[in-house]
């Protein structure tokens, strides 16, 4: 469902700023405790009004209109953030590949091979297993990709098996949230920060990677981020 971010005013300062959250729900693939958590978080440690299940009706210059429920309301902005939800690009509607019931995603059997076309595979975004629909999250293609690589190799017709290893998300300053983690389930607040730049850092690919990350973490920490930009404003085509 898309979301939209609002700030009325355009002064530099965070006293000047209000930040307004207008979404159906928060971290939805989350459990109902971690979201309810995420929400308490933004609310009362970094200041964002959040109206959930609110629906943007229109937006117009300097000002959107919300309905919630029964009633409808506008406000102004200075600055709208939209976030939508993710889709595969549209060149993948063009190959004639049998699509899911929504027409966006390229229907694949339980080894992620394109029904009708055994010699096609289709991972990722892009996607969806018959009666399987599994989340876009890297996590999953990620997997995917390592399972059709073995299948190539091996020339077996095994059957995907997605190993849910935990989800993470960072709420902002030292504060983030795990869940479904191994062995130890949830974790939230600063341990959940730590283990959120943990897992991270391993993933890196090489050493140097890491070793440039952990660069840019301890400057951002001593000097704040980093705001510089070159080049030309960016103009809305």
């Amino acid at each position: 469902a898309p979301r939209y971010t609002v700030c009325p005013c355009t002064h530099m300062g965070k006293q000047y700023i209000a930040v307004h959250l207008f979404t159906y729900d928060v971290l939805a693939p989350f459990e109902k405790g971690l979201q309810d958590y995420a929400i308490e978080h933004l609310r009362k440690k970094q200041g964002v009004q959040i109206h959930l299940g609110a629906m943007v009706t229109q937006v117009e210059e300097g000002a959107l209109h919300v309905k919630h429920g029964g009633s409808t309301s506008y406000i102004k902005y200075g600055t709208m953030v939209w976030c939508a939800g993710i889709k595969p690009q549209k060149f993948v509607q063009d190959y004639d590949c049998p699509m899911d019931e929504s027409g966006r995603f390229i229907l694949v059997d339980s080894s992620l091979r394109v029904v009708g076309d055994p010699d096609v595979f289709a991972i990722g975004d892009c996607a969806t297993i018959e009666d399987n629909r599994l989340p876009q999250t890297a996590q999953v293609a990620s997997q995917q990709g390592a399972h059709v690589a073995k299948l190539l190799n091996k020339g077996d017709d095994a059957a995907f098996k997605f190993e849910n290893r935990g989800a993470m998300a960072y709420l902002g300053g030292f504060t983030a949230l795990a869940g479904n983690v191994p062995v130890v389930g949830t974790i939230t607040g600063f341990i959940g920060f730590a283990a959120w730049r943990t897992t991270y850092w391993f993933m890196q690919l090489s050493m140097r990677n890491r070793f440039m990350l952990s660069v840019d973490w301890t400057r951002t920490l001593i000097f704040g981020r980093d705001l510089t930009r070159f080049g030309y404003r960016s103009q809305i085509d």
